[in-house]
């Protein structure tokens, strides 16, 4: 990691001291695999896409940020997110989320964070994809992304975490939008972390080449989420 990398990026003494050992036991837990990370970028921000998992999330989030910049050296992330919310209030994952270097999901923090060689992680299917059926996109046409990566000029990198969506396989719904996931700890399933190549951004300010953009990089998140549950279902593929 680069002293450029660690001046950017805050790396406060509940970092060092119990998330980044946290990740590191869920390393043990996930046993995660990493396909085609050597197309991401080493030395140049990217913004990185995925499908929202339906679970806590912020364990995938933290081994994610162990594997693309805290162990590899490339820029770090900054996830964006909704604040405010019930996990939030949890005791455990809430810490966590405050914990974790994330921006508030809008384009002046986004843009901040840009302007200072960090990279951005978005999921844009949020909570219709936390609720939503497992392992299937539903951005609903959401294209902020797209216009934010055309006016910070970054490559858009999808993502997909295959077996996130497996961790807790019952939800107990206890009112509107609001859930108990079982197990309340994630199994451990096996997570493969799959990148897709970048995809340079559109030209700023032309809507149909945003909208066309945005509904190309769906279609390739969910492609590669799709490849990569068929490796997982080949003869011979460890769970």
């Amino acid at each position: 990691m680069s002293h450029a990398s660690e001046a950017r990026f805050p790396r406060s003494w509940r970092q060092k001291l119990f998330l980044i050992p946290l990740a590191r036991l869920l390393q043990l837990w996930f046993r995660p695999r990493v396909h085609g990370l050597e197309q991401v970028p080493a030395d140049s921000p990217v913004l990185y896409v995925a499908k929202h998992p339906r679970t806590f999330l912020y364990f995938e989030t933290m081994l994610l940020g162990l594997l693309t910049f805290w162990d590899s050296g490339r820029p770090p992330f900054r996830p964006m997110e909704q604040r405010g919310t019930t996990l939030h209030r949890f005791p455990l994952i809430g810490w966590i989320r405050r914990h974790v270097g994330t921006i508030e999901a809008t384009e002046e923090e986004a843009l901040r964070a840009a302007a200072g060689g960090e990279s951005l992680l978005l999921y844009p299917g949020g909570p219709r994809e936390l609720y939503g059926a497992p392992d299937r996109l539903d951005w609903g046409g959401r294209r902020g992304f797209a216009r934010l990566a055309a006016r910070a000029g970054f490559p858009v990198v999808p993502v997909a975490i295959v077996g996130a969506d497996q961790q807790h396989p019952w939800r107990l719904s206890i009112g509107r939008r609001r859930s108990v996931w079982l197990p309340p700890f994630p199994l451990p399933v096996r997570l493969d972390f799959w990148f897709g190549a970048p995809m340079p951004p559109p030209p700023h300010g032309d809507a149909a080449a945003l909208a066309a953009f945005g509904d190309r990089v769906a279609a390739e998140t969910q492609a590669l989420l799709d490849r990569g549950l068929a490796a997982r279902r080949q003869p011979g593929s460890p769970a």
